[in-house]
């Protein structure tokens, strides 16, 4: 039987190295905008509890990391590794499609990109669509346009959180691993969601926003 999740469904997802468990919100994205495209959106919570749970919605207010694009919701809940423990309304400032940032390699793919971005520039794709030329401060905050399996949300996570609270996550995993270095060199150059003004939560600096950057 086909698990069908809705909007505002609240997920729980475990954390590696014994760090407990996260609680995510799931975002229908065909249900939202009507577009298939692209697959679940989700909104992790800056918040975990060592045993799983229903949490208490009164921690779950600020985010841990920018809007996310998840790939493999069957598979996932069909083997009970993420499971659903509720739901919460949908947010204003979570109902429009997301900014997402460019990935370096994807610009340099001239099949995508055929002329490439001017110095100081990278592109970003606004609530999904076609791609604009920002100043790369504008969206250093900003997830980059891809869709992240369920265990790299959990990888993410965790990583982030040991940030948070000042642990040292080479004490918990092979420092030599790329994937590790990839993920910290990610969560290492953008600061955290709530460190941030709250409307630029999953969205791009524009003129008039306070930091931002105009393109010489």
């Amino acid at each position: 039987m086909a698990i069908r999740l809705k909007s505002g469904d609240l997920l729980c997802l475990p954390l590696h190295g014994g760090w407990g468990f996260a609680y995510a919100k799931c975002l229908n994205i065909l249900g939202l905008e009507g577009n298939d495209s692209y697959p679940d959106l989700l909104h992790v919570f800056a918040y975990r509890t060592p045993a799983a749970e229903v949490p208490d919605t009164a921690h779950l207010q600020t985010y841990l990391l920018p809007p996310t694009l998840w790939a493999g919701r069957l598979p996932t809940l069909r083997t009970g590794r993420w499971h659903r423990v509720g739901a919460l309304p949908v947010r204003p400032e979570e109902h429009p499609l997301p900014d997402f940032r460019w990935n370096e390699c994807t610009i340099a793919d001239r099949m995508l990109v055929p002329r490439p971005p001017q110095p100081g520039a990278t592109l970003y794709s606004p609530g999904l669509a076609k791609s604009c030329e920002t100043a790369v401060e504008n969206v250093t905050h900003l997830e980059y346009l891809g869709a992240c399996v369920s265990e790299s949300v959990e990888y993410r996570a965790t990583l982030a959180f040991m940030l948070r609270e000042g642990a040292v996550p080479a004490n918990y995993f092979d420092a030599s691993d790329p994937a590790f270095q990839y993920e910290m060199g990610v969560l290492n150059a953008r600061p955290f969601p709530d460190a941030l003004p709250s409307f630029l939560y999953g969205r791009a600096r524009q003129p008039g926003d306070p930091g931002y950057v105009a393109l010489m």
